[in-house]
């Protein structure tokens, strides 16, 4: 139990690492160790198999993560299109800068027009 409680806390005040390198670093690191561990003779084909689907999904979640990040990233640095100015209420000061009133300056005039 009293594992539990540490282990929920410490992954409570964990930072979580939003850089896309973190990532790729992650998949270097993997293939690095698979390669040491093919190269090594200390494994038979199934079990070289066995890790190289391992890797293979390690790095399939990880590229699939950067996507999601980038994607992300991308639709929230996009403006959403043209924004317009609010129009003031009528009695707001005008903002083309007259001091009088919005309904007295400019918003008598597009009063007119409509």
């Amino acid at each position: 139990m009293l594992i539990q409680g540490n282990l929920a806390g410490s992954l409570l005040f964990m930072k979580k690492i939003k850089s896309p390198w973190y990532g790729v670093t992650w998949i270097v690191i993997w293939t690095a160790a698979l390669v040491w561990f093919l190269t090594s003779g200390m494994f038979d084909f199934k079990e070289s198999v066995g890790l190289t689907v391992v890797w293979l999904v390690l790095v399939g979640i990880t590229v699939y993560l950067l996507v999601q990040n980038l994607r992300l990233r991308a639709a929230t640095s996009r403006p959403s299109g043209p924004v317009s100015p609010a129009k003031p209420s009528l009695n707001a000061p005008c903002p083309c800068g007259s001091g009088k009133k919005y309904k007295r300056c400019c918003g008598a005039e597009r009063g007119r027009d409509e």
